[in-house]
């Protein structure tokens, strides 16, 4: 009689502890399936404040400065370079490497309230004066720091550190 209660409770942990992995395991799927549709949502939702904020027309217009900045600065080489170069900038593929950036920094929560804010008329003009916030600001820095560069050589030529530019 031990031994016959002893092989039932032996096989009673036997059968309990096949079945809860697979129960953990069923949980743990469950589990994984939800965090995979949230990521999911929530990479829509980064891909839609990318689209509202024009994400693509701005990288574009970035990588055609860039472009057209390093074809002045390497003038002497060949046109074909350059063309064979700029057919390899791929906006889309950039836009792809923002998501995790935005995953990154953001929750899904706070990407919602961005989308939001960027469908109302003031998160709009935002979008629209901000490319010309970004260039008259750039302007400003570098004025000031051409400003503030003539005050250092000023002083350390009259502290005896430089001679006569």
């Amino acid at each position: 009689m031990k031994i016959k209660f002893l092989s039932s409770a032996v096989l009673f942990l036997l059968i309990t502890s096949v079945s809860l992995p697979t129960s953990a395991q069923s949980l743990t799927n469950r589990n994984e399936l939800a965090a995979n549709v949230k990521d999911t949502e929530k990479i829509n939702n980064i891909k839609k404040l990318l689209e509202i904020t024009g994400a693509k027309s701005l990288t574009q217009q970035i990588l055609n400065q860039m472009l057209n900045s390093m074809k002045s600065e390497y003038n002497q080489v060949p046109a074909k370079f350059w063309d064979t170069f700029a057919a390899e900038l791929n906006p889309d593929e950039m836009i792809k490497e923002y998501i995790p950036l935005y995953d990154k920094y953001f929750t899904n929560e706070e990407i919602k309230a961005l989308i939001a804010f960027y469908q109302t008329p003031i998160g709009q003009k935002t979008l629209t004066v901000t490319p010309q916030i970004t260039r008259d600001s750039t302007e400003i820095g570098i004025k000031y720091g051409r400003e503030a560069a003539q005050r250092a050589l000023q002083k350390l030529e009259s502290e005896g550190y430089i001679r006569n530019r």
